[in-house]
């Protein structure tokens, strides 16, 4: 499970994503181009097919912000995946990934045993999708 996930931050790191819904915000373009928007489809996109695995990660916390957002939020900031949305939603000002988990509960100001329970129940949903077992 933690592989899935470290690769999964990896690729987004790397400026990937998948196109969601008929195409994401404005505003989740604008943070995946780092300030910059690109309207058209002339090719060198960063879009990934959905079928690759770190893309079925992305969508499933994508899928998960909807019902869950601390859920998700908790999973991006563990393996600073995204992180930086999660700073633009929540509105902190000044955000330094890998923080550790207690730094990390303070600033969505939950308790550190609330932030590895959701924590543990978005690596779950994420193993079940995946027909992984979760120990």
């Amino acid at each position: 499970m933690d592989r899935l996930l470290e690769s999964w931050a990896r690729w987004l790191s790397a400026g990937r994503t998948v196109e969601l819904g008929g195409g994401a915000s404005m505003l989740a373009r604008l943070i995946d181009n780092k300030g910059e928007l690109n309207f058209g489809s002339g090719g060198g996109g960063s879009y990934e097919p959905r079928d690759t695995l770190e893309g079925r990660v992305e969508i499933l916390v994508y899928e998960m912000a909807k019902t869950a957002p601390l859920r998700a939020d908790v999973l991006r900031l563990e393996y600073s995946a995204g992180c930086q949305r999660v700073a633009v939603a929540r509105g902190w000002k000044r955000y330094t990934p890998g923080q550790d988990q207690l730094s990390h509960a303070l600033l969505l100001g939950v308790s550190l045993r609330t932030y590895r329970t959701r924590l543990a129940e978005a690596r779950g949903e994420i193993a079940a999708e995946f027909g992984m077992s979760e120990r």
